[in-house]
């Protein structure tokens, strides 16, 4: 078996150091806030909202969620055009640095399209966010009942 000197054991301990204050310092992506609608039983379409914080010195845009919850995830934003309420697809979202885009009802969205089982008030999805530079966060969303739906009827996309 090798030995290593004191300069090999003081450089592999400087690399120790710098990827365990990484792993400490944590995603560059946080989210807050999040919750999914909760949709009649029939429904095929649930909308997610949240808060997506950049908190690293570089722009980030989100490109793509998934969930194995499912079928597909879509950004998207509701546009009114004469009185009628659209959802239009977002390719992605740009975070810029230090800062911070919010999803809510009325606004910039989550489609969650054909969802895989049935889901509830109380229950919970998997969402994982991706951003352009191969970072992902998977989050946990519960599934929530509110019933000021003005504004935001999915079933007319």
């Amino acid at each position: 078996m090798k030995t290593i000197n004191r300069q090999q054991a003081a450089a592999l301990c400087m690399m120790l150091v710098c990827c365990l204050s990484s792993a400490i310092a944590g995603p560059a992506m946080v989210v807050e806030g999040q919750w999914v609608r909760e949709a009649p039983p029939a429904s095929t379409v649930l909308a997610a909202y949240m808060v997506l914080k950049n908190t690293a010195d570089t722009p980030r845009s989100i490109t793509r969620v998934d969930s194995p919850d499912f079928r597909e995830c879509q950004i998207h934003r509701t546009v009114i055009a004469d009185g009628i309420a659209k959802m239009l697809p977002v390719e992605k979202l740009q975070l810029p640095v230090d800062g911070s885009i919010v999803l809510e009802p009325g606004g910039l969205h989550l489609m969650l399209i054909e969802p895989q089982r049935s889901l509830r008030d109380g229950d919970t999805v998997v969402l994982v966010i991706h951003a352009d530079n191969g970072e992902s966060i998977t989050i946990d969303a519960p599934v929530v009942r509110k019933t000021d739906t003005a504004g935001h009827a999915h079933h007319h996309h």
